[in-house]
């Protein structure tokens, strides 16, 4: 299921109904499907889904600091030839 937005969400009989989203090629919001969680676990789900986020955002944080350290070293290797060839 894609989902790139949300539409209605609901409340209803102990249920929290969310409605998911996806844009089609002529810009209109279809709908992908819907999450219905339990009310008493609410709390609990919305927790796991920011912590599995915020996990996600610092391995992709990581591994866009060792690219961009790889890239410095392999420009200062580069500099470092070029000034022996003059």
């Amino acid at each position: 299921m894609l989902v790139e937005g949300l539409g209605n969400v609901t409340f209803l009989n102990g249920i929290l109904r969310i409605e998911t989203v996806e844009v089609k090629s002529d810009g209109q919001l279809a709908k992908t499907g819907q999450l219905e969680i339990p009310g008493n676990v609410v709390g609990g789900v919305i927790e796991q889904l920011a912590q599995a986020a915020q996990g996600i955002s610092d391995k992709l944080n990581e591994l866009n600091n060792e690219a961009e350290k790889d890239k410095k070293s392999a420009d200062k290797k580069k500099n470092s030839s070029d000034k022996k060839k003059k």
